[in-house]
């Protein structure tokens, strides 16, 4: 690092330390703040880095922004895809400032929108630390979690290997969504793929009592010893263990920090808030703080973890409404008089992509064993997939499925559209939407109350009869002229447990299209 860099790392990791809850900084259109962060969060955190630095631990700060649906193209420009994020939702990340000794990609290293100077949001791990998080929660809604991923790694995937194959199969030219390699090196691959089972709100309330609005604290790292010596700082500045949570960095990612080691990201998921106002105020506040803490006995060699167990999942088999949906595709058919030859429109019906089940399998240590990426895959969620289709021709197009919010499969449920050239979220479709949106049909077809049946197409101004008016337009400042439209649906929390729905057992949506009368 020269000599100018190392000065603006310094002055900016000073700046944001002592005056952490300033008004903020502009950069070209993009507002970042050095956080909003309330006088116990503040206090906490300038007492814990006493204690590491008092024990000789090299410790620095950084802080946290958003990532929203505006910063898509931003990332796009260097990604070549913006992961099918949710435009409902922005994403919460940070960026710290890099080790001294800690390569840095210009391309890579600034991903989710623009850092200030000298602070980077993909970074890689040094064997001997800890990025520890400290703030205030926000207020309540269906979903919180945080999660980081493995960004980039050194390899290139096979077109011969028999998973590209069968991912090509069924996703034809959408397959480069699944295998990229990365813009500035052609020998690193992107992975974006989950490293554990997430801490969310419930595995936060089950442990500590209560999640939304509290304080509480989160340790990533991939060294045992960074985590007891994090915590016993913690314990010295009274704060309960049970208010502390670790994300453990398994054994079988590449740590370091040159430049074939592994690079990470975190990212903060906080969706379908109870209070949109509410949420939006705290993510404009950010009352967060994030601390990299590295042991400097450079001698003493980490204590890894093991490669990571995801956990068992469970789920409402909904396999006995299969008979429910198809009578529900087939009196759709009938309506526009355009009737299926088979039973349940199998003739016609075009089914949603279990996307965690073969032959994609979108959970991240499955996707690390074949170079494949994984989107930021989360297990958190059940997440079905259709592939592209186009809107340019006066295509109508059908879909109907279960409603895990009422089949007892999802805290909450979303359909999102998304624009293909980008794999970009452009709309989000929330379970209270979809609610009753079948019941139109339930003389034809049983039990349309766990269902939903939305349309889709370019303009429903003279099919408003037919949809009941549920269709849903898709202009083309959503999805420009000539891009197709891709379709997702996701399944968060299983209630009663701490995860997502078994996938196996979510019935797959289906996609009927339907001819403009």
């Amino acid at each position: 690092m020269n000599t100018n860099r190392q000065f603006i790392v310094r002055f900016m990791l000073i700046f944001v330390c002592f005056f952490g809850t300033g008004e903020g900084i502009s950069l070209g259109e993009n507002t970042m703040s050095t956080n909003k962060v309330p006088g116990q969060v503040e206090s906490k955190a300038r007492r814990l880095m006493h204690e590491l630095k008092k024990e000789g631990f090299e410790v620095s700060r950084g802080y946290f922004k958003v990532w929203p649906i505006e910063q898509c193209e931003y990332t796009f420009q260097r990604m070549g895809m913006c992961y099918g994020n949710n435009p409902a939702a922005p994403y919460v990340t940070f960026a710290v400032p890099p080790w001294p000794d800690e390569f840095v990609d210009p391309v890579t290293s600034t991903v989710w929108g623009p850092s200030l100077p000298g602070f980077i949001d993909v970074y890689r791990f040094d064997p001997r630390e800890a990025i520890v998080v400290l703030g205030k929660l926000p207020p309540p809604a269906s979903y919180f979690g945080e999660m980081t991923y493995l960004f980039t790694r050194q390899g290139t995937y096979d077109p011969n290997n028999p998973r590209y194959r069968d991912i090509e199969e069924i996703l034809g030219d959408f397959v480069h969504v699944f295998f990229q390699q990365g813009p500035s090196n052609p020998e690193r691959y992107q992975a974006v793929s989950s490293l554990s089972n997430p801490i969310n709100n419930v595995v936060i309330e089950r442990k500590s009592g209560s999640a939304f609005e509290q304080i509480r604290n989160i340790i990533i790292t991939p060294d045992k010893v960074m985590d007891q010596a994090v915590r016993k700082a913690f314990a010295r500045i009274s704060v309960r263990d049970e208010d502390v949570f670790t994300e453990q960095i398994p054994s079988d990612m590449h740590v370091g920090l040159g430049e074939d080691a592994d690079d990470f990201m975190t990212f903060f998921r906080y969706a379908h808030a109870a209070d949109k106002t509410r949420a939006d105020a705290w993510r404009a506040e950010l009352p967060l703080v994030v601390l990299r803490v590295r042991d400097t006995r450079w001698h003493r060699q980490p204590e890894t973890y093991p490669p990571v167990a995801m956990e068992e999942r469970s789920a409402v088999d909904e396999y006995p409404l299969k008979p429910d949906l198809g009578s529900l595709l087939e009196a759709i058919a009938q309506r526009w008089s355009q009737p299926c030859a088979e039973a349940g429109c199998a003739d016609r019906a075009e089914s949603f992509i279990k996307a965690q089940n073969a032959p994609i399998h979108m959970i991240g240590p499955l996707c690390n064993e074949y170079d494949q990426d994984c989107l930021g895959d989360n297990w958190d969620a059940a997440y079905q997939l259709l592939p592209p289709h186009a809107l340019d021709h006066g295509e109508i197009y059908a879909v109907a499925g279960t409603l895990g919010t009422e089949t007892g499969n999802a805290t909450y449920t979303a359909l999102s559209i998304n624009q293909k050239s980008r794999f970009k979220g452009v709309k989000n479709i929330p379970h209270e939407d979809l609610q009753g949106s079948a019941n139109g049909y339930s003389p034809e077809a049983s039990n349309t109350d766990k269902l939903f049946l939305v349309y889709f197409t370019r303009n429903c101004s003279d099919v408003k009869d037919l949809t009941d008016d549920h269709c849903i337009e898709i202009p083309t400042t959503l999805i420009p002229e000539g891009d197709k439209l891709v379709l997702a649906v996701r399944d968060y929390i299983k209630p009663g447990t701490q995860r997502g729905p078994d996938s196996a057992l979510i019935l797959p949506a289906q996609m009927l299209q339907l001819v403009r009368p």
